[in-house]
């Protein structure tokens, strides 16, 4: 009888472990002190945590990530740039110019980054656009392409001013287009850096500037973003980090706990959820029959990253299939869906990517005919030197 009790309670120890193992692989997500918190997979775009994701908050100094990649994106950073009065006398954080001084655009953008600084985001603004306003106007319509939809910016710095917001779906969007920029993101994932400076008085020296993202030194898989503090938006964080081939990105806007925070939703991002990666954006897939085209087929190609996000225990039994015609008729248009990529997970679809075609093909007509010949034979003149 001892025995048989024994057995049990054996029996039952063991399942109160598996049950606790069970519990364990299974992160619980952070509870956060943030107003609005988003973690994002930054290579598919899926959301991992939300929390007030499209409300509208001032989103400080997290501003000057636009700010940043329309200035590495305009091609011009070798160019010098005089800073202006207006410029030099910009308050809050600071790169601590002055009124005619010269620096490079890279070497502002990455005072920008890096130091924060308020004066740089009005020189790059002049230089680039010729004056703050104008900027602004670009700021916004690169802000509408992207997708960030539910932002408006007033200044390329964050300082408080009316109807300056964004929200954290809008930064974290904004923050995975820009990473994808590698000159952004080396700046981002620097913790010190030297700048040549030049003093009022003539006197060459290097300047030192340390990366405000304390992140970089508290977590070791961190590789960014972007620090913001004002008295309106309280402490603010747009941060990423790479494991292995995943990269996360999180924002927490008004977050007195903001290290700690990011760092708790990275950490339940990694711990939670795996990649499965099938294929990049423009991967060709195949040829595709064209059928009465001018030509006999088109290559077709994947429209955007075709990956899943899902959990450790299901990466195993992810497949995918492509739903793709036998063949297709003219005429078709360069990026027109074909078929799409679906990502099955323990036999549920979960997700589709397009293929869309990779040109144009016209339909084969009298008309089309006659000119594809009469076009074949003009360049057979031409290469004769008769024409």
């Amino acid at each position: 009888m001892r025995t048989y009790i024994t057995l049990c309670l054996s029996y039952l120890l063991i399942l109160l472990l598996a049950a606790t193992t069970v519990v364990n692989a299974a992160p619980k997500p952070p509870v956060i002190k943030a107003n609005a918190a988003i973690l994002m997979d930054a290579k598919t775009g899926e959301i991992l945590f939300a929390q007030n994701i499209h409300k509208r908050y001032a989103p400080a100094s997290t501003t000057k990530v636009l700010t940043a990649i329309l200035a590495i994106e305009s091609g011009r950073l070798d160019e010098n740039v005089e800073v202006s009065l207006r410029a030099a006398g910009t308050g809050g954080s600071s790169m601590h110019l002055y009124a005619g001084q010269v620096l490079t655009l890279r070497e502002l953008v990455t005072g920008l980054l890096m130091r924060s600084g308020n004066d740089a985001a009005v020189a790059i603004a002049e230089h680039l656009a010729g004056s703050v306003d104008a900027f602004v106007l670009t700021m916004n319509a690169k802000a509408q392409l992207l997708g960030a939809v539910n932002s408006n910016f007033r200044n390329p710095h964050g300082l408080t001013a009316v109807s300056h917001y964004s929200t954290a779906f809008d930064l974290a969007w904004i923050s995975r287009y820009a990473l994808t920029n590698p000159i952004f993101a080396e700046i981002v994932n620097t913790r010190e850096t030297t700048i040549d400076w030049l003093d009022r008085r003539g006197k060459e020296k290097d300047i030192n500037l340390r990366n405000t993202n304390k992140l970089l030194w508290m977590l070791e898989d961190a590789d960014g973003v972007k620090t913001g503090t004002t008295g309106e938006a309280g402490p603010c964080l747009i941060s990423s980090a790479t494991r292995g081939n995943q990269r996360l990105i999180a924002v927490v806007l008004h977050d007195h706990s903001r290290w700690q925070d990011s760092m708790q939703l990275l950490k339940y991002g990694f711990d939670s959820f795996d990649i499965y990666e099938y294929a990049e954006a423009g991967d060709i897939v195949g040829p595709l029959p064209v059928e009465s085209g001018m030509t006999d087929a088109v290559d077709v190609c994947i429209s955007q990253v075709a990956a899943v996000i899902v959990k450790p225990e299901d990466y195993q039994h992810v497949t995918v299939e492509l739903d793709l015609p036998e063949k297709i008729k003219a005429p078709v248009y360069q990026g027109q869906k074909i078929g799409e990529v679906i990502f099955f997970v323990r036999d549920k679809a979960v997700k589709t990517v397009d293929i869309i075609a990779t040109k144009d093909v016209a339909e084969q007509t009298p008309t089309s005919v006659f000119f594809e010949h009469l076009l074949y034979m003009f360049r057979i003149v031409s290469g004769w030197g008769m024409l």
